[in-house]
């Protein structure tokens, strides 16, 4: 490429270039002076950068995030986050990693296979009890019978047919993305189990950040890693979880595992109905 001497102008606010030696950047706004068309390599770089945590500091965040326990959380509360990876960085770069290697590379042994056959005797029965709640809705609670309303069309005759093998393995690999687009709703359970510490719904966003992080990297985790694992890594995850809680709330070990259970069952039944409302709208859009 030729030498492009700068312009004598800026050419994003117009302030004066004329120094000497010629500037690589814009002393009134900080734009390069030198530009020229991004190659493609540029250009991912830049995207990558900006949006995924890929400097030194991933490792010391990485390191806190799984072996430490809520500690990027109050670590950041406190006011110490230059030494940290952002939370909304880390989120991302977890999540897109999970997506990267997951969905879009297929590596691994999807979490969408390791679910029950049509078969199982276990299996038949929540189809059957899905059936019961539609058919006598009186017999099933309120939110019970909403969602067997919107399920049973996913498991055959509906928009879409499906068998109920099928209709679980959709339901495993729809989950993750539920889990994505629920944070905030996460972020309000945890606002409403802690309510008395008069914490800004911020605070507890961040907290959720640092959690699902954890948790896409857990899910990728069982992915790539044999089906003997999840009875392993799905204690763990509820354990680092709570001891997340006390760290960033505090409170007793009893009052911690109280609110630690009310939030993993509230969020679970919110992702349960997430997932099925998205299953149901593809179901609807094809």
């Amino acid at each position: 490429m030729d030498y492009q001497p700068p312009p004598a102008h800026c050419l994003n606010c117009g302030a004066p270039l004329r120094f000497e030696p010629a500037p690589s950047f814009c002393p009134a706004c900080g734009q390069e002076t030198r530009l020229h068309p991004p190659t493609l390599g540029e250009f991912a770089h830049e995207l990558i950068g900006h949006y995924v945590a890929i400097e030194g500091a991933l490792w010391r965040s990485l390191a806190a995030l799984l072996f430490v326990p809520g500690k990027l959380t109050r670590e950041y509360l406190d006011g110490r986050r230059r030494r940290y990876v952002l939370p909304l960085r880390l989120y991302i770069s977890a999540s897109f990693l999970f997506f990267l290697v997951v969905k879009v590379l297929g590596a691994g042994a999807p979490m969408e296979l390791q679910v029950k056959s049509a078969s199982d005797p276990a299996m038949q029965a929540e189809v059957a009890q899905v059936r019961r709640c539609v058919e006598r809705p009186g017999e099933c609670g309120r939110w019970e019978a909403w969602i067997a309303r919107h399920t049973l069309p996913l498991i055959d005759g509906g928009p879409s047919p499906e068998r109920a093998e099928t209709f679980n393995q959709r339901m495993a690999a729809a989950a993750p993305y539920a889990v994505f687009v629920l944070l905030p709703v996460f972020a309000a359970i945890v606002h409403g189990a802690y309510w008395r510490r008069r914490l800004p719904y911020g605070a507890h966003f961040v907290f959720g950040l640092h959690m699902h992080a954890v948790w896409f990297m857990a899910m990728l985790a069982l992915a790539l890693l044999p089906e003997a694992a999840m009875l392993a890594l799905l204690p763990l995850v509820f354990v680092h979880g709570l001891l997340a809680l006390r760290r960033v709330y505090g409170g007793s070990v009893m009052v911690t595992l109280a609110r630690g259970v009310f939030v993993t069952a509230v969020y679970g039944l919110a992702i349960g109905i997430g997932t099925v409302m998205l299953l149901w709208a593809a179901a609807l859009w094809h």
